[in-house]
């Protein structure tokens, strides 16, 4: 080849295009390996190699494997086809218009709307989502519902993973002491073993304090 250089600009995370394509095509024609091709297109190496065996097809009563960008785009299609998701929203319309419907106007929670639909068989498991789903519904707008309109969820604390800046400290950990104080000949290192804690201020509690020591250089 002339220009082994690709010069159009890729977006980060583009998909392979027409004109890639058959430029992989023109490109292993003329002998490029996977790696110069990626090379030139600007992609990753497996990018290359998904792409060309998704459009590997068999010639000549099978003894030739050819690549064709014909092939490989449709395939391509048929893949992003099958990965849409399936929102049960599609196909529980009913359920979920009786949800909307109790929690608008007998502001009911989500949780209590699954529960009454099956004990009271108006649903059929199947015919149904679980309360998390609802809940994600909600945040993803496929409800027309709030969080405003769920007051328990608005009542929830979130737990924060913020780690706290002026915590205190009570001493130094037990796993900073020196490796000498294991040995036990050194007198004057205690140890905590037990505490019984009081329920009630007025109770009484107990705390055990043992030397580690287990011999002396002077006994």
């Amino acid at each position: 080849m002339d220009n082994q250089n690709y010069t159009t600009e890729r977006r980060k995370g583009q998909h392979l295009t027409d004109e890639e394509r058959y430029f992989i095509q023109y490109a292993l024609k003329q002998g490029m390996n996977k790696n110069q091709i990626a090379k030139a297109l600007g992609v990753v190496y497996n990018t290359v190699k998904n792409e060309i065996n998704r459009g590997t097809v068999q010639l000549y009563n099978g003894k030739v494997s050819r690549y064709k960008a014909e092939a490989g785009k449709k395939k391509y299609l048929e893949n992003r086809q099958n990965s849409v998701p399936n929102y049960h929203c599609l196909e529980k319309a009913e359920f979920l218009e009786f949800v909307v419907d109790k929690v608008r106007k007998n502001r009911w929670s989500l949780d209590a709307c699954v529960g009454y639909a099956l004990q009271s068989g108006m649903f059929r498991r199947e015919e149904i989502v679980c309360t998390k789903t609802l809940y994600n519904y909600v945040d993803m707008g496929f409800l027309p519902i709030k969080n405003i309109d769920l007051p328990e969820k608005l009542r929830r604390k979130k737990k924060s993973s913020k780690v706290r800046e002026n915590k205190r400290i009570f001493g130094s950990s037990i796993e900073e002491r020196p490796e000498e104080i294991d040995t036990r000949k050194e007198f004057g290192h205690w140890e905590a073993d037990s505490v019984i804690g009081s329920k009630k201020k007025e109770e009484p509690c107990v705390l055990t304090i043992v030397e580690r020591a287990l011999c002396f250089d002077d006994c």
